[in-house]
């Protein structure tokens, strides 16, 4: 096993009662992810709604403990070996993390992959969050990937526009842009996530793929109503390499946000970027 293609997706809170599970089942599957990242799964904080949820994905599942909506990561058994599950501050994040790292042969380290959700409500404490769980993705030696809801814009690309923020709620502006010098003064983006997360030696996946194709559109807006690129993937320097391909996934009315598909081949990893936690 050399290629291996990652899933995030943002359910919304409430699919099986709510009658979106199914459809939402039936879009992973059909992409056929070795690995779904799967943020606000609140009904998966029952055991046995977890178990049927493992069931209907085809898939090993772990969803992590929460003080909010809960995140998991499901993912094809056949194909990864777990060596073990961290979700050791979940509960110090505002919805938390799930964390699995995966024993692959011929990796020089386990393969950490983390679902996560950041808090919403301002954007320094979500850059906070995001240097926790940049330190969790080097952790086991440096192979890792932090993905999800991460609801704050990330770095700008060349050429790439401002979002439209005067169509956004007053609340989203708030969390998410500078303060303004007054009320008449443009809105301009808070990228300080984006900018741990590169502080971090962590790449952008989205917009490494969207450089190399000259390919603006694959950094359109994920959340369906948020009009801004929420949804993201980050990964450590040494996996960077084996960033293949990227699109966004449509789900549908089945939930709010655009599914995220990432494709990596691990061998193409980078060992002299190895940077084991210390």
């Amino acid at each position: 096993m050399t290629t291996i293609t990652v899933m995030s997706q943002n359910v919304q809170y409430g699919a099986r009662a709510q009658g979106r599970w199914e459809a939402l089942v039936e879009a992973v599957r059909a992409v056929r992810p070795t690995i779904v990242l799967l943020q606000e799964v609140n009904e998966l904080a029952d055991p046995e709604q977890a178990r049927k949820a493992a069931a209907d994905l085809g898939m090993q599942l772990t969803v992590a403990p929460s003080r909010n909506l809960p995140v998991a990561v499901a993912w094809q058994e056949e194909t990864l070996k777990l060596a073990g599950v961290e979700t050791k501050y979940s509960l110090e994040l505002h919805h938390g993390y799930c964390g699995p790292r995966f024993h692959v042969p011929g990796l020089p380290a386990p393969l950490v992959v983390i679902s996560t959700h950041l808090t919403p409500y301002s954007a320094q404490g979500a850059a906070i969050e995001a240097q926790m769980l940049i330190a969790r993705a080097y952790r086991y030696g440096g192979l890792g990937l932090v993905g999800g809801d991460i609801n704050h814009p990330p770095l700008p690309v060349a050429g790439e526009p401002e979002p439209a923020w005067e169509r956004m709620p007053p609340y989203n502006r708030a969390s998410r842009c500078l303060p303004r010098a007054g009320e008449n003064e443009p809105w301009q983006a808070d990228t300080i996530v984006g900018a741990r997360f590169r502080d971090g030696d962590m790449v952008d996946v989205a917009a490494t793929v969207a450089l190399q194709r000259g390919d603006l559109s694959l950094l359109e807006p994920t959340g369906k109503a948020g009009l801004l690129r929420v949804d993201q993937l980050h990964v450590t320097a040494a996996l960077a390499p084996a960033i293949g391909d990227y699109e966004r996934v449509d789900v549908g009315d089945a939930s709010d946000h655009f599914g995220l598909l990432a494709t990596l081949d691990l061998t193409r990893i980078d060992e002299t970027r190895l940077r084991p936690y210390a």
